[in-house]
């Protein structure tokens, strides 16, 4: 009888120790939980500019723009495309003085559905050169679904 006690007393210890990985009882049919996926993110530069791009809540948009001329880089609508700081300006080391040579940058985060333009604007195209046209200017639509 105590040998049976000792062997009922074995398997309930390997049972507990089974079930705390849920290979023993009920919990070891259940199916595993899939991984919650990481945001996406999307980064645009000049050549995006003038279009539309779709983009899911929760989205990080990094937008550079390759010339240190580029100002005023936001969203225009802040409610649906938040800007997650400044833009960022970064002169290149091995630039001419007045070349514009580095990037601006600017971090944005898809918060809610709906709609968002991101522009931007500047007036010298490079060393003591106007823009003409559209060349100053810098718009992306951001379509975003829930």
């Amino acid at each position: 009888m105590a040998l049976l006690r000792t062997h009922l007393a074995f398997r309930f210890a390997a049972c507990l120790a089974l079930a705390a990985t849920s290979a023993c009882g009920a919990d070891a049919a259940q199916p595993a939980t899939p991984p919650t996926p990481a945001p996406a993110h999307l980064r645009l530069d000049e050549r995006a500019n003038h279009t539309t791009v779709s983009v899911t809540v929760g989205t990080s948009v990094v937008i550079t723009l390759h010339s240190t001329y580029w100002s005023d880089l936001t969203s225009k609508a802040p409610d649906v495309l938040a800007a997650a700081g400044t833009s960022q300006v970064t002169p290149a080391h091995t630039c001419a003085p007045g070349a514009g040579c580095g990037t601006v940058e600017l971090t944005l985060r898809a918060v809610r559905p709906g709609s968002a333009d991101i522009t931007a604007r500047r007036t010298s195209c490079g060393e003591a050169r106007r823009c003409v046209g559209g060349e100053g200017r810098y718009s992306v639509t951001v379509k975003i679904r829930g």
